[in-house]
């Protein structure tokens, strides 16, 4: 009887986590679009995806560039981004996009890794056509506000953007594998 051919598959990919971090916080975006059910949480699942996904794009680039890695992984994900752009000398605004953004996303990110309690207190005079739609509304907190479509979208866009100046920066031969997902490999007969 014969015994079927073997063959020997290898493959190799370095792991970046940033891009399944704006791959999964992409998708949720595109959920909350489509559907108002659940769309908080998405929103939600989608800035906190974004906000992580700036410390690992930092980690990725750092981890080609970064003078002294042990002190490099010691920073927070703002001092990193500073830290980057004197390595890779390339200057930003913070006041512009997606810098803004970036920082209001860190910021963020803070609060949600570290929340505080938070008293609400909020007083409103409704017509009375209103009061209908406006009877079960809870009160926001400072977090809970910042959680909007909107805010989901320009948290993508801006690591996105962020994701093409790293690696624009970047000396060539260290840019693979940062702006895309990549991997090769191979297949032969098996000895």
């Amino acid at each position: 009887m014969n015994s079927p051919q073997l063959f020997r598959k290898t493959q190799e990919r370095e792991f970046f986590a940033h891009h399944m971090l704006l791959h999964a916080a992409e998708r949720e975006i595109e959920d909350a679009k489509a559907s108002e059910v659940g769309r908080f949480n998405k929103c939600l699942a989608s800035m906190v995806l974004s906000a992580l996904a700036i410390e690992a794009l930092a980690n990725a680039v750092g981890s080609r560039v970064a003078s002294d890695w042990t002190v490099f992984e010691g920073l927070g994900p703002l001092e990193k981004l500073d830290s980057l752009a004197k390595e890779l000398a390339f200057t930003y605004e913070a006041t512009k996009e997606p810098w803004s953004a970036i920082t209001q996303l860190a910021r963020f990110r803070n609060d949600i890794a570290h929340p505080k309690p938070e008293l609400i207190l909020e007083e409103k005079y409704l017509p009375e056509v209103a009061l209908g739609k406006a009877l079960f509304d809870s009160p926001q907190s400072q977090i809970e506000r910042q959680i909007t479509l909107g805010n989901a979208e320009r948290a993508n866009k801006a690591v996105r953007a962020l994701k093409a100046i790293l690696t624009d920066n970047l000396p060539e031969d260290k840019r693979v594998g940062i702006y895309a997902d990549m991997w090769s490999g191979s297949t032969e007969l098996a000895p």
